[in-house]
């Protein structure tokens, strides 16, 4: 009988309305959401998958990105052991971005900035940087849930991270 040694991980996909969270959990994982939580587009409850990645076993989450529905963001990011941080290339920086970096950063967890959609439009990193305020140790990686652009690099940058964070 063979022991699964896989370490099991928590990672949350936080980002704003429309950032493309659902595609990138959906694109990720290779299946499609049986049970999305949307209305009209707008997801009001959280997507999830489970992903067999390398010696981990990730439990993947995605946050809804309206800002109504942000009393869950502190429910699905308790115990989370690293965050990916989806911006809108279409849309630069929001304010609900500049809101949900202050967020993922209480929580001193290793995170990963994905631009998505960069396949529409392309969003320097320096851009990025600056009006997020993080410095360069933060990963930002320009992304395409659609076109699968970078989407493994964004999992595998943020397990390193994490290892590396766990090894301190």
């Amino acid at each position: 009988m063979e022991i699964d040694t896989k370490k099991m991980i928590k990672v949350v996909v936080f980002g704003a309305l429309d950032a493309g969270k659902t595609t990138f959990v959906e694109t990720i994982s290779g299946k499609k959401l049986l049970m999305k939580g949307e209305f009209e587009r707008i997801t009001n409850s959280f997507d999830f998958v489970q992903l067999d990645y390398d010696n981990y076993f990730i439990q993947l989450f995605a946050t809804p990105g309206h800002r109504r529905f942000s009393f869950m963001w502190s429910t699905l990011a308790r115990g989370m052991n690293g965050a990916i941080f989806l911006i809108d290339s279409t849309v630069g920086v929001s304010p609900v971005d500049k809101e949900l970096i202050t967020f993922i950063k209480k929580y001193d967890v290793p995170y990963v900035v994905a631009v998505n959609k960069d396949d529409i439009m392309h969003l320097p990193h320096e851009t990025v940087r600056r009006e997020l305020e993080i410095s360069n140790e933060i990963s930002v990686i320009n992304t395409s849930s659609v076109t699968k652009q970078n989407l493994d690099l964004v999992i595998e940058t943020l397990i390193t991270n994490i290892e590396n964070a766990n090894s301190k």
